[in-house]
């Protein structure tokens, strides 16, 4: 799967950090947020219709309250485990049963607000219920005070002890003291006596607890899975989405209207608008044909985050979405490369590509995804490379290829192609009109003209010619373009 630069670099990291979880439970599960293996697709299904179904809670006004209650609860509970697992190995102190007792009491009420969600006995693998004998155990009086210390009722030579030393206290507070130093040591020895009773009494108290520590431990993976699900319910319901179709043996890739979160929002921020993308793939090569500026690698970017999304149990952000659940995706993108230990770009790149081709090799499906592949060489050698990859994808069984390019002749190697119309359907006229201004004014001005939608195009379709119509649109110098233009005549 994708490493972390590149799970940053297509936005997921910034779903991430825009999920809003309530409690440590929840935080800790998106922090380690992971695709789920092929062999476990049905759980994945599971977790998506537990979205499912919350974001059907989420948009429903009778569940809002009960919903508002339980994430109350859940902002209120303290991440206790370590303390609930040391109860199996050795005594606790006074602040861990103060911690369990208080986490005990917290879960109560989560449990009563849980079982007023419509939803919630419908909830896969979540079942958040009260745990009574475990809180009569730290809490034998019933007094559900937010403090624990070990209770004179809990023992007869305990009450006697606290009863003495009560009465020695009470001595040394007076003026004058007669007999200090036999009271102080009268003192002293009690308190001695104290602390080892209690000590008895919180290692009975231990292991008692010990014995529903595995039962506090299921529930709080419980309390762990329904934070975490409601946040992506609540993401999914704030940003608009749907929930993906993730089969173990999917024929083909099919994402329509998807838009990427961290694009759009950057986008709309200075004022434009993200143009969403719809795509379809199928066993083999899928090329994207384009010109710069045109949108090839963003739409690269967002195929590769929603179906990220939807193999961690995510909503993804599209009108509707189906997939095969892939063992690996695969990226290979310009803006992640590094120099790999002084290589030049292209053989960096040349590692990286062959790297995936080892990984893919040992994956039942793998989704590979080549933005703008060999760019780094002269063309001919370029498009060479890339029709070689087209092919070399085609031939491999459970392998979805999405290669990007601006290389001719490429796309006929590929079953389906898709282009970046760009620049294509504005009329020169109207391009000159809308780019009659300072320079600054044409760098906002451009790609607000520019169609970013992806079109299926026949595979012998070349790729549209923008290059030298954004020179030109853009003002570049009248000599130069005076020089392009006779090398263009010569060809």
């Amino acid at each position: 799967m994708l490493d972390k630069q590149q799970q940053a670099a297509i936005g997921f990291a910034y779903i991430i950090e825009n999920l809003q979880t309530c409690s440590p439970f929840g935080e800790e599960l998106a922090r380690h947020t992971h695709a789920y293996p092929c062999e476990e697709n049905a759980r994945l299904c599971r977790e998506l219709e537990n979205v499912r179904l919350l974001a059907e809670t989420v948009r429903s006004d009778a569940a809002r309250e009960a919903l508002s209650a339980a994430e109350r609860a859940l902002m209120q509970l303290k991440d206790v485990r370590r303390s609930v697992a040391r109860s199996r190995e050795m005594t606790l102190t006074d602040v861990e049963f103060f911690e369990i007792k208080r986490f005990l009491i917290k879960l109560d009420a989560l449990a009563e607000a849980f079982s007023k969600i419509p939803c919630g006995e419908r909830l896969n693998e979540i079942d958040i219920h009260p745990l009574p004998h475990a809180l009569s155990i730290v809490d034998p009086d019933g007094m559900r005070a937010m403090t624990f210390r070990v209770s004179d009722s809990a023992s007869a030579e305990l009450a006697k002890i606290r009863r003495e030393r009560k009465r020695v206290d009470a001595e040394l507070r007076r003026d004058p003291v007669e007999g200090r130093d036999a009271l102080e040591a009268e003192r002293t020895l009690l308190a001695a006596r104290e602390e080892s009773e209690e000590l008895r009494i919180r290692t009975e108290m231990t292991r008692a607890f010990a014995a529903y520590s595995n039962e506090a431990e299921q529930v709080i993976k419980c309390i762990a899975r329904f934070d975490f699900a409601l946040a992506k319910a609540r993401l999914m319901c704030s940003r608009g989405g749907s929930i993906p179709k993730v089969y173990a043996n999917g024929q083909r890739v099919l994402l329509n209207e998807m838009i990427n979160p961290q694009t759009a929002d950057a986008l709309h921020s200075s004022g434009r608008k993200f143009t969403p993308v719809s795509i379809e793939l199928l066993s083999g090569s899928t090329v994207i044909t384009g010109a710069n500026m045109g949108g090839k690698s963003v739409a690269v970017k967002t195929l590769a985050l929603n179906v990220l999304l939807a193999l961690c149990g995510f909503p993804v952000f599209c009108r509707e979405a189906e997939l095969p659940h892939f063992a690996g995706i695969h990226l290979l993108c310009e803006d992640m490369e590094d120099s790999l230990g002084g290589l030049s770009s292209f053989g960096g790149e040349m590692i990286r590509f062959d790297g995936i081709l080892s990984e893919i090799k040992t994956e039942s499906t793998a989704l590979v995804l080549l933005d703008e592949f060999a760019r780094g060489t002269n063309p001919h050698e370029g498009a060479a490379l890339v029709r070689a990859a087209v092919k070399y994808f085609n031939n491999r069984r459970g392998c979805f290829a999405l290669i990007t390019t601006h290389f001719d002749d490429v796309a006929c190697c590929a079953p389906m192609h898709y282009q970046v119309i760009g620049l294509k359907n504005v009329e020169p006229a109207v391009l000159d009109a809308a780019l009659a201004g300072n320079d600054a004014s044409r760098a906002s001005v451009l790609p607000k003209l520019m169609d970013y939608g992806l079109y299926r195009v026949a595979s012998d379709v070349n790729p549209p010619r923008d290059a030298l119509a954004i020179c030109k649109a853009m003002r570049v110098s009248d000599e130069f373009m005076r020089c392009v233009n006779a090398e263009e005549t010569k060809q």
